[in-house]
């Protein structure tokens, strides 16, 4: 180059001392959605704020039970009905979303504390510090993950929120194995020499370089693994050994109304369709982010 040296990512110029870095950093790609997955977003974040916002809401006891009015119909005092014991469906059924999603994200919250950093750690650095990880990473994937949740909770009594954290635990390393993977391609960037000619710390390397350019795969996993970890807390409480009665969770609504689905099939539908609702829609929301990393 006349007038000045790239090598390499930092420009000399002349009548310059010192080189300047490159000002590069992980091109942010546009995430276009179709009204589809627009759709499912919505579902989404209307789970959310249910999640959030229940506790708040002027909505009947969801363990209240009135013997008189049994498997009650539709009505303006019990929106969805009441089920088998007399409970109001639609507070129940708020309740469970919000048992459920609470139960999921702590699992998700635990994965990703656990995996980035690992990740990004035995990405950037490698070494013995990559081979130990990669060694438990492996281990914790033979695992079946429900025989280890059967078996904790029969050994410690630890509750949902303790199989939650075991969940976590057992789906970090499907984060990690993302997350170092792709700091291993981005720590050979031009982008990141650039930063370290610069005397970027490894800190600020991490951070400033790195990380922003996880996110998008990290994002892809958390939202399969939400779906995943709902499925795991639905399944646990439905076997009697998650959320336990009288809460309530989409599980043990399961559980509760399995026997009435042919004598009052709405018990059992509504929160059946519900969850399988908010599954397909984080599947859906993590497919399109997939293919906006193949295609971006």
């Amino acid at each position: 180059m006349k007038g000045g040296v790239v090598e390499g990512g930092v420009v000399e110029a002349p009548g310059v001392a010192e080189a300047a870095p490159v000002k590069t950093v992980p091109r942010r790609r546009s995430l276009r959605l179709g009204w589809g997955r627009l759709a499912a977003l919505g579902f989404v974040v209307l789970c959310l704020l249910v999640t959030v916002l229940v506790p708040f809401l002027p909505v009947a006891d969801p363990s209240r039970q009135d013997v008189a009015r049994t498997l009650a119909d539709i009505s303006g005092d019990h929106w969805l009905g009441t089920d088998q014991l007399g409970r109001d469906l639609f507070s129940r059924l708020l309740w469970g979303v919000h048992t459920s999603m609470l139960a999921a994200l702590t699992a998700i919250g635990v994965a990703a504390a656990v995996g980035v950093p690992t990740g990004l750690l035995a990405g950037y650095r490698g070494g013995w510090i990559d081979g130990i990880t990669g060694r438990i990473a492996d281990v914790v994937l033979t695992v079946p993950a429900l025989i280890l949740l059967l078996t904790v909770q029969a050994a410690l009594r630890t509750g949902i929120t303790g199989q939650m954290v075991t969940l976590g635990v057992i789906f970090a390393p499907r984060i990690y194995r993302v997350v170092r993977a792709e700091t291993m391609r981005l720590a050979v960037s031009p982008f990141v020499t650039a930063g370290r000619m610069s005397g970027c710390s490894h800190t600020r390397i991490v951070w400033r370089y790195l990380l922003p350019g996880v996110r998008d795969q990290v994002a892809v996993q958390i939202s399969y693994l939400l779906g995943l970890a709902l499925v795991v807390e639905a399944g646990i409480s439905f076997l009697g050994v998650g959320v336990q009665p009288p809460g309530a969770s989409l599980g043990t609504l399961l559980t509760g109304a399995s026997a009435m689905l042919a004598s009052e099939p709405r018990v059992v539908l509504v929160p059946a369709v519900v969850i399988t609702v908010l599954i397909l829609c984080l599947n859906l929301l993590g497919d399109v982010e997939d293919k906006e990393e193949r295609h971006g």
